[in-house]
């Protein structure tokens, strides 16, 4: 079974995914040196054979796609401030990821935070993220846990400190 390319990015405060960006990465990388505008418009037009752009949005897409693709060549680059947190849970259906996942969702009632909260189950896509043992918790990029269920102390202080 082929691996599936699928990566979560943000397109202005919305959360989007994407097939196929480290193929289109990998075409564009000998292009590096192209003017910024030519490059976020092949991008765009690249993405957009695989990926549904509304025209609508077109400027965001090229803001974001430039951004995760000069992560992609290893470039430093500062992500934007976001009103919200980004919460990924990876893990198949055991007791261990229920549990977790009811503990964040605590978490984040008791504390009025907002936060993209998102589960990702499919084996071929927790695989691109290469963390092991499951469930794995990843707060704004950041790996917080694995293979265990951290106690909602934790779990709060790792939000807020995000928040920040």
């Amino acid at each position: 079974m082929e691996e599936k390319d699928y990566r979560l990015v943000f397109v202005g405060n919305t959360q989007v995914g994407l097939l196929g960006l480290k193929e289109i990465f990998e075409e564009f990388r000998s292009q590096r040196g192209a003017p910024e505008s030519e490059l976020k418009q092949l991008l765009v037009e690249r993405a957009g054979k695989t990926n549904y752009i509304p025209s609508s949005v077109k400027a965001e897409y090229e803001k974001t796609l430039f951004r995760e693709f000069k992560k992609f060549l290893g470039e430093k680059v500062e992500e934007e401030k976001r009103e919200f947190i980004e919460v990924i849970l990876l893990g198949l259906g055991c007791f261990s990821r229920h549990q977790l996942e009811k503990d964040i969702m605590a978490v984040l009632s008791e504390t009025g935070m907002k936060a993209s909260f998102n589960f990702v189950t499919d084996p071929s896509l927790m695989s691109q993220f290469g963390i092991l043992p499951m469930p794995a918790l990843i707060i704004n990029g950041k790996v917080k846990s694995k293979g265990t269920v951290p106690p909602k102390s934790m779990i709060k202080k790792w939000l807020e400190e995000e928040k920040r």
